[in-house]
C-alpha cells in the first residue's frame, strides 16, 4: 500500500542579493515566491506526457538516493519507490533554467515526504547540506540554498558561506518600495555564467572593483532591507546596478540594456542581475507607486513584493 502523500506546497525561491559574488563572500539573501510552486501527486486518471516524464524523473532520483552511501538510509526509499510504482510526480509549474529553485522545490518535497526521523529541531546549516546532497543529483554540485528555501519558505541569509538566518519577510504598515521581477523569455544554464564569472575574477582590476565596491553596496543593500532603512537600500541598489552594467555587461541581455540605463539616469527604479544572470528573471526596485507599465511598456513584470 501506498504511503500517503503529502500535498504540502512547495514554493519557489528568488535570490534577492548575492547573485555571483555570494561565492565571493558576499552576503546572500534569498526569499521564498509563491508565484510558482509544485506539490507531489498521484494522477487521477491516466497520467498525461509531463506526469510520466516527472514520474521517470523521481525513479532516477530514488535509484541515486539508494545508492549514494550517506543518504541511502536515511530515506524511505521502499515507500518512495512504491509510490512512484503508482504513478507519483512532481505537479510543478515553476520554469526551469530560470534560477527560481525548480529542482530545490521538487527536493524539499522529497525531503518532506521520504526523510525518516526528521528531528523536531534539527541544525538547519545540517539540513541545508543532505538537501545539497540530494540536490547535486541534478547539477553535479549543489549549494542548497535552493532547496533550504523551499523547505523552510522563509527567507534565508548567508554569510560567509553559511545559513546564519532563516525569518520571515519585514512587513511595513504603508508601502514605500516595491521589488519587481522582469520575464526576459530566456531560458539559460547556470554553469556557463557562473564560468565566466570566474573567469573574469582572474582579472585583477575586475576582483578589485567587485571587492570594494560590489560585495559592500550588496552587503548594505542586505542589512538596509532587513532593517527597514529604505533610503539607503535605494542607493545601495543604484551602485549595484551600476556596477553590473559596468562588470558583466555579457549578464545582461541585450534588448534589456536601454531600460537598464534609463533607470540609472532617470532614478524611478533600478535593474539588477537576477541569480546567474543571462537571461531568466531580471529584479527591479521602484518606488511603491511608480507606473511601471508606463516605464517599462512591453515588458513581462511581475510584481514580486512591496515594502
Amino acid at each position: 500500500m501506498a504511503k500517503k502523500v503529502s500535498h504540502k506546497i512547495f514554493h519557489s525561491k528568488v535570490l534577492l542579493f548575492g547573485e555571483q559574488i555570494i561565492n565571493k563572500g558576499a552576503t546572500g539573501l534569498a526569499v521564498p515566491w509563491e508565484h510558482f510552486f509544485g506539490v507531489m501527486r498521484f494522477p487521477d486518471e491516466a497520467p498525461s506526457p509531463e506526469n510520466i516524464k516527472s514520474n521517470k524523473s523521481l525513479a532516477q532520483i530514488a535509484d541515486y538516493i539508494i545508492h549514494h552511501k550517506d543518504l541511502g538510509p536515511l530515506y524511505d526509499t521502499n515507500y518512495f519507490l512504491d509510490d512512484i510504482e503508482k504513478g507519483l510526480y512532481f505537479d510543478s509549474n515553476i520554469p526551469q533554467g530560470y534560477g527560481l529553485g525548480s529542482s530545490g522545490a521538487l527536493v524539499a518535497a522529497i525531503y518532506h515526504q521520504y526523510r525518516k526521523n526528521k528531528k523536531k529541531a534539527p541544525v538547519m546549516g545540517d539540513v541545508k547540506q543532505e538537501l545539497a546532497e540530494v540536490e547535486s543529483f541534478f547539477h553535479g554540485k549543489s549549494s542548497g540554498l535552493d532547496p533550504i528555501v523551499c523547505y523552510l519558505d522563509k527567507a534565508v541569509l548567508i554569510e560567509g558561506g553559511q545559513l546564519t538566518q532563516a525569518f520571515a519577510l519585514p512587513k511595513s504598515d504603508k508601502a514605500y518600495f516595491q521589488i519587481f521581477l522582469i520575464n526576459t523569455h530566456i531560458e539559460r544554464k547556470t554553469a556557463p555564467f557562473v564560468n565566466l564569472f570566474l573567469e573574469k575574477c582572474n582579472e585583477p582590476k575586475f576582483m578589485t572593483t567587485v571587492a570594494k565596491s560590489l560585495i559592500p553596496a550588496n552587503n548594505i543593500a542586505v542589512e538596509s532591507f532587513i532593517q527597514k532603512k529604505y533610503a539607503q537600500l535605494i542607493k545601495s541598489v543604484k551602485i549595484i546596478s551600476q556596477l553590473h552594467l559596468d562588470l558583466l555587461p555579457e549578464f545582461i541581455p541585450p534588448k534589456f540594456k536601454d531600460a537598464w540605463k534609463e533607470g540609472l539616469k532617470h532614478n524611478e527604479y533600478h535593474l539588477k542581475i537576477c541569480g546567474a544572470g543571462g537571461g531568466g528573471f531580471i529584479i527591479g526596485i521602484a518606488k511603491a507607486d511608480a507606473n511601471l507599465s508606463l516605464l517599462l511598456g512591453g515588458m513581462d513584470i511581475i510584481e514580486l513584493m512591496k515594502f
